[in-house]
């Protein structure tokens, strides 16, 4: 007779469950990263552009990101 394996799930072991997510973490991470300096750059050319309307808008999203990470 064979025991249940009570440590699996659908995902399969804890240990790549637990892998999984720190991947999707790491994964988050940097793209909240690469948005940021991207939106620093288009922040920078609102600026140039003296668009009042699309700085405030990336500035906005901006402040959403940076709320996230004070979390």
């Amino acid at each position: 007779m064979e025991w249940p394996n009570f440590y699996s799930n659908a995902y399969g072991t804890n240990n790549q469950m637990v892998s999984g997510l720190l991947s999707e973490m790491v994964i988050d991470e940097q793209m909240r990263q690469y948005r940021k300096r991207v939106l620093y750059q288009e922040i920078d050319d609102a600026l140039v552009g003296k668009n009042k309307e699309l700085f405030l808008k990336l500035t906005d999203e901006l402040k959403v990101i940076m709320a996230y990470e004070k979390v």
